[in-house]
Formats: C-alpha cells, structure tokens, sequence
C-alpha cells in the first residue's frame, strides 16, 4: 500500500481509494485518525490545519470532546477549588449542583462538550430567560457553564468556548425599593423579642445574613462598641449546619456599631445568650442554632405585617450600606464596612450620596448669600 509520511503526521491511500489522514498526538506520541477523504487535496488540508493547530496549542483530538456535559460538569464541581486554592464551600457546591440539576443538564447534559454550539447555547439560554425562572437565574445559569467549558478548552477537550453570547452572564437587577429607618425599627417590633437584635444589626452593621448567624458571644465587644466577624454559619438543604470563613478575605474584619445598636445586642446578651464565650449569639427558642427555616417564617410575618412582601432580609444589608454612603463614607471605606474585596458593589451605594449633594448645594448658598 502507498504511503506517504510526514513529520508530524500522515496521509494513507486505502483500498478504497480514499485518503486516510493520522495525526501524531503530542501527548501521546500517538497516531491520532482524523478521518478518510475522497480527495487527496482535501485531505493534504485537514493534515496542514491539524498540524498548524498544534502548533498554536489549539489542536484537539477528535475523539475528546464525546464525553457528555453531564459528566464532565459534576467531575468539574468535585474537583472545583475556589478563588484561594480550597475545595468549593459546602453551601457553593450546593448551589452549583442545584443549578445544573434544575436548568442546565436537563436540556444539555447528554450532548458531547465537542458538539455543543454556539446555536444550541443561544437557544438553551433564551428558553431559560424568558419561559424559565427568569433573567437573573438565567444569568447565573450561564455563568456557570461558562466556566465549566472554559476548564473543557484548557483540559483540551473542546477548540473553543461555546459560550459566545456577550452579555449573558450580566445580571441587571432593578435597584430595589428599601424600607425607611421607621420601618426597620417597625419590623424589629414585630418579630420576637429574641430575635428583635437580629434585625437592628442587620439594618446597621452591614453583616451578612451567614456572618451574623455565625456571631458568638465573644465577638461582640460592647465596651468598645464592635463586632468582629471571623466566621460565617450556613445551613444546607439536608439541615447540617456548616461553618467556615467569611466568603473573601475581606469578610474578616471588624465593624464600629453605632452605640445605640450596641446596646440593644448588649441587652440581647444578658437575655437571651448563654454566659460562654463561644456561646451563640442568634439561637432558636430552645437555644440551638437559630435554623433558616425558623428564621424566614418569623421574618415574612414581620414584612407581611407593615405591607412590605417582597422585602428580603439581605435588603437590610443595603440599608446599612446605603446609610453608610450618606454620612459621606467614601468607596473603601463602604468596602471594608460590608466586606467587599471588590469596589463594584461599594459603587452601587454611592447614588445616596445624592441626597447629601443636596445638603451640600444648600451650604454653598448659605455662603453665597453670606
């Protein structure tokens, strides 16, 4: 049989007349078949742009992208490290596994990594935006997959990122109304008197649902008048209580509270927490670990009754952030209040400054008219 070699490759001529074309795989050292041709020009072709991909680093194997999405995505979530070289957080990997159980495998899961395309991830994603849970769910959905093939190109599996839609990932979210300071303290009423400190220091110290839930006696400083975060306790959805770091470096830090916020957590001390160091600060009636689910029924009487439904705990959290932009706090300063390593969220806040340019113009007139 004829046969001619190449350095990095080869063109056989098979009984059949037609023009087989091997590859060598460099990771290998391997003959890799690219498949047969009828036209020796066609296959000359396909060698010379097999060869010119690997050496741009972009040849993949024919055969590597035939692993389904589905299997490839939860080999990805368990071996998924976080920003800082760690394994996944319990309640991150939680999320991810919800989001391709529910709105990405269900649709994608049995194609091949090397036969998704840029069309199928465009349709997929425009079911999700508009007949699915909606633009937000979309977006972080997309996300997510995003990464997930971005890892299959560099295990070289895929050529490419199907993943093209620009814009995708952004999730616009409408800026949601907040409650004034007299209906936080008008919600604070309305829960029970343990957990009536819960909603004061959230509206005022910025802490995350996760932070404050992890709150110990010890880390509460009322002489001085500060809490220190230092951990953040999750509850997943089998009910285990997971605690660990806050979700960045700039979590950990310590928040000056106003003094009269100090005093309804210092009240909150002597009446409701046990004398321990570590004891918790936020607890259930019988002094276990207050659960979420405990939590949000008391928190949806509480907004039901002053006509806020659509209110959510972490709303607070922008109150505390909002207030801080108003007294003139600049954009690290907003960032190490709320725990940000990122000056995006910190800008969000900046629009209540706003009501002090009005402050400020009056003064300049004062000095005008002066």
């Amino acid at each position: 049989m004829p046969r001619k070699r190449r350095q990095l490759g080869g063109i056989d001529r098979l009984p059949s007349g037609r023009y087989r074309v091997r590859v060598t795989d460099e990771a290998t050292d391997k003959r890799v078949s690219l498949g047969s041709f009828v036209k020796k020009a066609d296959a000359e072709q396909a060698l010379a742009k097999a060869i010119a991909d690997q050496s741009r680093g972009r040849w993949v194997r024919p055969d590597a992208g035939s692993i389904r999405l589905e299997e490839y995505a939860r080999q990805w979530v368990a071996s998924r490290l976080g920003r800082n070289g760690t394994p996944l957080r319990p309640r991150v990997r939680e999320l991810y596994e919800g989001q391709l159980r529910l709105h990405i495998l269900p649709t994608l899961g049995r194609v091949p990594l090397g036969r998704l395309r840029p069309g199928t991830i465009r349709t997929w994603f425009t079911e999700l935006s508009t007949r699915g849970p909606g633009a937000s769910t979309a977006a972080k959905c997309y996300r997510l997959l995003h990464a997930i093939l971005n890892t299959a190109m560099e295990d070289g599996l895929i050529a490419a990122n199907p993943c093209s839609i620009r814009g995708a990932g952004a999730e616009n979210v409408a800026e949601r109304k907040l409650p004034s300071l007299d209906q936080v303290f008008e919600l604070a009423d309305l829960v029970k008197p343990r957990y009536r400190a819960l909603v004061i220091a959230a509206a005022f110290s910025g802490l995350r649902r996760g932070e404050l839930f992890g709150l110990r006696r010890e880390h509460i400083d009322v002489e001085h008048a500060t809490v220190t975060v230092e951990v953040q306790r999750q509850q997943l959805s089998d009910g285990r209580h997971v605690v660990g770091p806050p979700k960045s470096e700039a979590g950990i830090r310590t928040v000056a509270l106003p003094h009269e916020v100090c005093d309804v957590l210092a009240e909150h001390l002597d009446r409701f927490v046990r004398p321990e160091p570590s004891a918790w600060v936020f607890t259930g009636d019988k002094g276990e670990p207050l659960r979420e689910a405990v939590w949000q029924q008391e928190w949806a009487r509480a907004r039901e009754a002053i006509g806020l439904p659509d209110l959510h705990f972490h709303d607070l959290r922008h109150v505390a952030a909002t207030l801080a932009a108003e007294t003139g706090a600049g954009v690290k300063e907003i960032m190490y209040r709320i725990g940000h390593s990122s000056p995006q969220a910190a800008l969000r806040y900046q629009h209540a400054t706003q009501r002090r340019d009005r402050s400020i113009a009056d003064g300049i007139s004062k000095l005008i008219g002066a």
